[in-house]
């Protein structure tokens, strides 16, 4: 499997998702503009109404969660920026700390996964995240939303979860990650859905921000919600790139060793393994070190746009943004407490 433009595509085709592109998307969200979402995120589901609701100055939250697998890679750096920028913007926004998700889909141990999420809840401060403006928040001890999960559960069948594996469950079962749909990983599930149902229950907006891979978890959420008679068009889901892994790997993932770079290297072996990318992929999507560049917090469409065409052409304005992007991808994987 590979996360290209072919891929993408075949997603939004079979989802009917929109394309968040130049004269597809007719809505601005906090204040960035289409071209700037673009750079962030691939595809969507019901975020124009999120967006309007948000225009109209009515409940609404953003959501999104981290598993506690290991030490953050650059995917979960930068799905943890983009929640960042948007409470930035002005919106409400979430972050769950996913250490009961660990417990039970990864069986990890408990005292690792509190650990675990002792050292997430000082990354995530480090930073930039106002915890005093927004939720930062664990699973464990949450008795409101783990009731909101067995309420849920009435209203999902196991062939719903079956159905919402997300698309790299194969590429992980052939790493040794798990061989079966366990019943602590339908667990783990049924508790993301209800960390996004929960905020729907208050009679929230609610915008779920996950990578594209895992985009059947919010249609699970509203499948459920639906049945369950709340106003599941409130639930919507916006959806990342993924970002492309190393030697060969579609994605940079925690799961699967040698993929990429994570908070628990040092300094000096993060700058020699991205100096060494020889950036050869032949699309924009294909390129690890573009696709980490664009997820920057401060990179806006039109920036993205010139790196982009700074790359193709293999100018020296290239050279000098990944010279950049090695020391800025340094500075914030330094603020992991080691």
């Amino acid at each position: 499997m590979k996360f290209d433009a072919a891929y993408y595509e075949n997603v939004i085709d079979q989802h009917s998702y929109e394309r968040l592109g130049l004269g597809t998307i007719d809505f601005a969200l906090a204040g960035m503009s289409p071209d700037d979402l673009r750079t962030k995120w691939v595809c969507h589901t019901g975020a124009r109404g999120f967006a309007e609701a948000v225009a109209d100055e009515q409940p609404a939250i953003v959501t999104t969660g981290v598993g506690l697998g290991g030490p953050p890679h650059a995917g979960t750096l930068f799905q943890l920026l983009r929640a960042i920028k948007l409470q930035q913007c002005g919106l409400d926004v979430q972050i769950v700390l996913g250490d009961l998700d660990s417990y039970n889909a990864r069986r990890t141990p408990l005292d690792s996964v509190r650990r675990l999420a002792d050292q997430y809840e000082e990354f995530v401060l480090g930073l930039g995240f106002d915890a005093k403006r927004g939720v930062l928040r664990r699973q464990e001890g949450e008795t409101d939303v783990l009731a909101t999960a067995f309420l849920l559960s009435r209203h999902l069948d196991d062939e719903d979860f079956h159905w919402a594996e997300e698309d790299l469950a194969g590429l992980y079962r052939n790493h040794g990650v798990f061989d079966h749909l366990s019943y602590g990983m339908k667990q783990a599930t049924l508790l993301m859905a209800a960390d996004f149902v929960h905020l729907l229950r208050e009679g929230r907006h609610v915008l779920v921000s996950l990578g594209v891979d895992e985009h059947k978890y919010v249609a699970l959420a509203r499948r459920g919600a639906e049945r369950w008679g709340l106003p599941a068009e409130r639930l919507s889901g916006i959806y990342t790139k993924m970002i492309p892994g190393l030697g060969g790997l579609p994605k940079m993932s925690k799961s699967i060793p040698g993929s990429g770079i994570d908070a628990s290297m040092c300094a000096e072996d993060i700058r020699l393994l991205l100096q060494a990318d020889t950036d050869t992929a032949p699309t924009d999507d294909g390129s690890a070190l573009l696709q980490m560049y664009a997820c920057l917090p401060e990179v806006d469409g039109r920036e993205y746009d010139r790196a982009s065409a700074a790359r193709r052409a293999g100018s020296p304005e290239w050279l000098t943004v990944r010279e950049q992007l090695v020391e800025r991808l340094i500075s914030l994987f330094s603020h992991w407490p080691k």
